[in-house]
């Protein structure tokens, strides 16, 4: 799968990252995810984006699409609604290959090996993984080095395939802006208790990218075997608390 990966043209797909017209929520018979998991997860046919939203075009556009047209966008070219749909997707697709390069190492190294399926990522969960007698569900989250608070909540219907949900953090940061706002602190005449702060947790978030994530040559980043590991070992050591433990947070698998 890391072999796909670093085949990707990223710079190719570059300017789908700017297009922003399609963001209404997609009714479940628009969603991807079933067509991903094909091919990406339950067999190994792995196609390129191109390849794969027009697999995802010819299947959904009639009545499907025509039908999201009608509420959204009458009036409007194909094309452009075309443009719109593949910008959405294609966001969708780096999120699920990021998800599914996390599951493949994840069954590489241990043995206790992961489920996941379309259904269960609508709901929320990435997969799902039985250790010791507990179910254990995973989701991958991205966050910068801004901290976003943890708004996840286990909800009824999560629970019901899980007991323990835990967030995993993929850091999406900049490293060039990181590495220059850094070295202007360190060259600033100025120093303040503020600047200083800052400049320790830069410091901070440049090393846990460095010990736990990898940049391919195409810029894909992707999940170190340390960091998979380092989770394994901290959900083992919270179930032996024998507290109740449903949620295990972010900032408890790495320290931002």
């Amino acid at each position: 799968f890391e072999d796909f990966l670093k085949k990707i043209d990223l710079q190719k797909y570059k300017p789908l990252r700017e297009i922003k017209t399609v963001e209404q929520d997609l009714p479940k018979d628009l969603r991807p995810l079933e067509i991903y998991y094909k091919y990406y997860w339950e067999t190994t046919d792995f196609k390129d984006f191109d390849e794969i939203f027009q697999i995802y075009w010819n299947e959904k556009l009639n009545p499907q699409i025509y039908n999201f047209i009608k509420k959204y966008f009458y009036g409007c070219s194909l094309k452009f609604v075309e443009e719109g749909f593949k910008a959405r997707l294609y966001r969708i697709w780096m999120s699920v290959l990021t998800q599914f390069h996390f599951q493949y190492l994840w069954n590489a190294l241990f043995a206790e090996k992961l489920v996941s399926n379309p259904d269960l990522d609508m709901m929320g969960i990435d997969a799902i993984v039985e250790l010791g007698n507990k179910r254990v569900a995973f989701q991958i989250k991205k966050v910068s080095y801004r901290r976003e608070a943890s708004e996840r909540r286990f909800t009824k219907r999560q629970q019901k395939h899980a007991d323990v949900f835990v967030e995993v953090p993929y850091l999406v940061i900049d490293i060039d802006k990181v590495k220059n706002e850094i070295n202007k602190l360190e060259k600033s005449k100025t120093k303040s208790g503020k600047s200083e702060n800052r400049k320790e947790k830069l410091e901070n978030i440049l090393k846990l990218f460095n010990e736990n994530f990898d940049i391919l040559e195409n810029g894909f980043v992707i999940f170190k075997k340390e960091y998979l590991m380092h989770i394994r070992e901290i959900i083992s050591e919270k179930l032996k608390t024998n507290k109740n433990i449903s949620i295990i947070t972010y900032n408890e698998i790495l320290q931002i």
